[in-house]
C-alpha cells in the first residue's frame, strides 16, 4: 500500500511539472496548435524587377483555410479587386505549402516553406525577379 501512494504521489509531482513545462496562450485554440500554417498572410514586400509593387496595390493577401483551401486575394489603389481560389497541400514535416493557381489560362504550381508565420514567392516574369514576402497578419 506504501508503495502504490508513493508511485501516485511522484506520478502526480511528473504530470504537475509537465503540465507546467508548456505555456499556452488564453487566445490559442486547437487550430492553432493542430494547423499553425492555416492563417491569413499580408504581403509586406513586393517587388517585380526594380518596380515596388505595393506603391500600386492597396494589398496582397493569401487565406491558407481549413479544408485544403487556399484564397489570393489583391486589390489595386484605383479599387479594382481580385480573388483568385486554389487548393493546396501542406507537409508537417518540411513546412512546404504547395498550390497551384491558373495564370493567365496556364496553370502554375508554387512551392513555399512557412516558417515562423513568414514565406516567400520567389519566380522569374518577363526576365524580371517577382520577390513577395507573406507574413501572418
Amino acid at each position: 500500500m506504501k508503495k502504490r501512494t508513493t508511485f501516485l504521489c511522484v506520478l502526480a509531482v511528473f504530470v504537475i511539472l509537465f503540465a507546467c513545462a508548456f505555456k499556452l496562450d488564453e487566445n490559442s485554440s486547437i487550430k492553432d496548435l493542430t494547423h499553425p500554417y492555416i492563417n491569413t498572410y499580408e504581403c509586406t514586400r513586393a517587388t517585380l524587377g526594380e518596380t515596388d509593387l505595393l506603391e500600386e496595390y492597396e494589398y496582397f493577401r493569401i487565406i491558407v483555410g481549413e479544408n485544403n483551401d487556399l484564397k489570393v486575394l489583391f486589390k489595386r489603389k484605383d479599387g479594382k479587386a481580385y480573388e483568385f481560389s486554389s487548393k493546396y497541400t501542406f507537409d508537417d514535416t518540411t513546412h512546404e505549402l504547395t498550390a497551384e493557381i491558373g495564370v493567365l489560362g496556364y496553370p502554375y504550381r508554387q512551392k513555399t516553406v512557412i516558417e515562423k508565420g513568414t514565406f516567400t514567392i520567389s519566380m522569374p516574369i518577363l526576365n524580371k525577379q517577382l520577390i513577395m514576402i507573406f507574413e501572418t497578419k
